[in-house]
């Protein structure tokens, strides 16, 4: 009797852990310094069949199981899949006169694109691009056939694949790579993802992060991959994660960086209980030959090795010793002029 009261007792217990307990217990879907430091991403390598381009955008569609996908290439395209990694393009879409998208559901059969436009009429603001790269946005009611609205967004957002969230409570986030005053991914705020408000410092408070692929998760919390701009070496995917969307925590460790090629300009999506990360495989760090791949994302425990950092200006309150890229280039921050100079061997911003 007390064997069978004992072996009921152990199943009840069982049965409640297993009721309790998250499906993947290694992925739980919370975003910290601790369930990044052992996060891993288990990319696939391309095949000639895979799209080429950069900056891939997906979007999926849960009323019909369709995955889409948008690229920078010439010419875009829109490409449509069942599973998320076999592609065909899509017939009759029409796409802005534009690049990078950033698709944000507003309601149902209403969507707005976000996407990057060169003005050829403005000098860049920026040392990275001769013309000004402005952000403009379509609306679409299908995913596919897409008008642009008239007026520009941003006027300025700097080099790098902008990226645009959109909070439960309909604010917006904006992600964006500029070197204005110093090179980074920067952030802006918005009631409605019209009228923008840029905030001052850099994510994590290094200069090397580009291309921002946010997300916030069932908890609240946020996630973001982006990848480093290569300088001397191939580009890396690195892991971050934020309370809130404006503060973020780096892992120390690269997510990705297989050797000799570069991986960049991540698209993050949790679909169901699946995080999944979509990027660029460029070989050599050849962006005319990068195809687009995609790879799992788990979340799990890991040692804390990370730099942390708010987007405040108190987080950035020096630009010395940050990289740059032209040897003479002169710059001003917070009433300092900083000069890129070379030291020991590397392009360093030096206050003068």
């Amino acid at each position: 009797m007390k064997r069978t009261l004992l072996a009921a007792t152990a199943m009840a217990a069982l049965l409640l852990t297993s009721l309790t307990t998250p499906a993947h217990a290694e992925g739980v879907l919370s975003a910290t310094p601790t369930t990044i430091a052992g996060a891993t991403l288990d990319g696939l390598t391309p095949s000639a069949s895979s799209p080429p381009g950069v900056s891939p955008e997906v979007y999926y569609d849960d009323a019909t199981g369709t995955y889409y996908l948008w690229t920078t290439a010439i010419p875009a395209t829109l490409y449509s899949s069942k599973d998320g990694t076999a592609w065909s393009p899509v017939a009759g879409a029409t796409l802005p006169n534009g690049f990078d998208w950033s698709i944000v559901k507003m309601g149902p059969n209403d969507y707005r694109m976000y996407f990057s436009s060169i003005n050829p009429n403005a000098a860049s603001a920026v040392q990275c691009s001769k013309q000004r790269k402005e952000l403009r946005y379509a609306t679409s009611s299908n995913l596919v056939t897409w008008t642009t609205q008239p007026g520009v967004l941003v006027d300025s957002v700097g080099c790098g694949v902008p990226h645009v969230l959109r909070k439960p409570d309909g604010s917006f986030l904006l992600f964006y790579n500029s070197e204005e005053p110093q090179h980074g991914i920067y952030i802006a705020t918005s009631p409605d993802g019209l009228t923008w408000t840029k905030r001052p410092g850099i994510v994590a408070d290094d200069s090397e992060l580009v291309d921002p692929a946010p997300l916030m998760m069932p908890d609240g919390t946020y996630l973001m991959i982006g990848s480093t701009t290569g300088g001397r070496t191939t580009q890396q995917l690195r892991i971050l994660s934020s309370p809130d969307g404006l503060t973020w925590t780096l892992r120390q460790e690269p997510l990705l960086a297989p050797s000799g090629v570069s991986v960049l300009d991540p698209a993050l999506k949790l679909i169901g209980n699946q995080l999944r990360v979509w990027y660029g495989y460029a070989p050599g760090g050849d962006h005319a030959n990068s195809r687009i791949t995609s790879g799992l994302l788990t979340l799990k425990a890991g040692k804390v090795t990370t730099t942390s950092s708010s987007s405040s200006a108190s987080s950035s309150s020096s630009s010395t010793g940050k990289a740059c890229k032209k040897a003479g280039a002169q710059r001003k921050y917070q009433g300092s002029t900083y000069v890129c100079k070379k030291v020991k061997g590397s392009l360093v911003w030096v206050k003068r």
